[in-house]
């Protein structure tokens, strides 16, 4: 008989690897579409992996790219740096959390005008918002 079982954790393990090895395999599992979304003048192509900002492509790193597609995908919400960190760079990153904020001023820049989607939250981190 084959259930399917593809991953194991062994005892004792933390509920948050739990929790990010089950997000893993139900995103491997999920079927996806071709899905380019617009979001402003702002096009993520997720099977692509690339953007555009009013049809010129724009170049951007793993991390730059994964930031941007979170944050589009937490539109209207405020997202603690914290918060960031944990579902974009993954629970096993030690670093500053201050990085974010460089990624981000990168990503305004290759935007451009369309940067300003990207609202500064003071005192709790970042909400992307088209107005």
């Amino acid at each position: 008989m084959n259930f399917g079982v593809d991953e194991y954790i062994s005892k004792p393990f933390s509920p948050k690897i739990l929790v990010a090895r089950v997000e893993a395999i139900l995103k491997r599992t999920t079927e996806k579409s071709n899905k380019i979304t617009d979001y402003g003048g702002i096009e993520i192509d997720e099977d692509g992996r690339s953007v555009k900002v009013d049809g010129k492509v724009v170049e951007m790193s793993l991390r730059e790219y994964e930031l941007l597609k979170y944050m589009v995908d937490n539109i209207g919400i405020a997202l603690s740096r914290d918060k960031i960190l944990n579902n974009v760079w993954n629970y096993d990153y030690y670093g500053d959390s201050r990085t974010i904020d460089s990624h981000v001023k990168k990503i305004r820049h290759k935007l451009g005008k369309k940067g300003k989607y990207i609202k500064t939250m003071r005192g709790i981190g970042y909400k992307f918002e088209i107005k």
